[in-house]
């Protein structure tokens, strides 16, 4: 089975999301639209809103591509494969033990870096 390396995967998936271009929760305010900050006089909770997605709590990927580039680790890639790996056994009907047996030992060896 052939599998495709960990920059091989971060290249196309990064490729796709450019093209795709889909919002995105807000890396900046992580999804809230809202900062709070202590007031410095006061101390009271003031909200202040994003200034990335004006309050809205979404961007779309492109305007926010240099933030997200960091999903892309080994361990979303792992998932990835596993996920693939799954859907491809009940496709196949092989043993999905057996399969995703070879493709961890060979992951932990540093094979699909």
């Amino acid at each position: 089975m052939i599998i495709a390396t960990f920059e091989q995967w971060k290249t196309a998936s990064i490729e796709h999301l450019e093209a795709a271009n889909p919002e995105v929760e807000c890396p900046t305010c992580e999804g809230d639209g809202v900062f709070y900050e202590d007031c410095h006089c006061c101390g009271q909770e003031t909200e202040i809103d994003c200034a990335l997605c004006d309050g809205a709590g979404v961007v779309l990927y492109s305007d926010a591509s240099g933030l997200c580039r960091d999903q892309f680790n080994r361990r979303e890639y792992f998932r990835a494969v596993i996920r693939d790996l799954r859907k491809w056994c009940a496709f196949t009907r092989q043993d999905f033990l057996e399969v995703a047996g070879h493709f961890v030992s060979e992951f932990r060896e540093g094979r699909y870096v």
